[in-house]
């Protein structure tokens, strides 16, 4: 038997006992594939990149606030003018945050998510129609 015999033997039977693990695995994939068909009534969102920015009081740096939102499509004819308009809308949403952040309203308190999303709402509303997408907060953190 030559030294390189019994690492192959070694490495099948290694393959051999972790197939257990890879089948469901590799049978989900392949349901995905095909088979199933996307429920048309479904829901469709969007996840955005998070908006960071920094929380100003007179010129001096208090904190940071991170906020996370997505997307609701609600006229799924307009995804795809939602899709091409989303570096619209992040723009738009960052420069909201900025403001705010940069208010004294936001030097000493949690984020006042009811104006934001307000504000996020109007955005989007002005962007790609009233009542097309609505604005979801998944996460608002300000650290000090």
């Amino acid at each position: 038997m030559t030294p390189a015999r019994p690492l192959l033997r070694r490495s099948f039977l290694t393959g051999v006992a972790l197939a257990p693990l890879w089948l469901p695995a590799i049978a989900h994939a392949a349901d995905a594939g095909g088979a199933k068909k996307a429920d048309p009534n479904a829901p469709v969102f969007i996840k955005l990149q998070a908006l960071n920015v920094t929380v100003f009081d007179r010129g001096v740096a208090r904190g940071k606030l991170s906020i996370e939102l997505q997307l609701e499509v609600i006229m799924k004819n307009r995804l795809d003018r939602i899709n091409s308009l989303l570096p619209r809308l992040y723009d738009s949403y960052l420069t909201a945050v900025t403001e705010y952040s940069n208010s004294r309203a936001a030097a000493d308190r949690s984020p006042d998510l009811d104006y934001l999303g307000d504000r996020f709402q109007a955005a989007t509303d002005e962007a790609v129609g009233a009542g097309a997408a609505k604005v979801l907060f998944n996460s608002a953190v300000r650290t000090l």
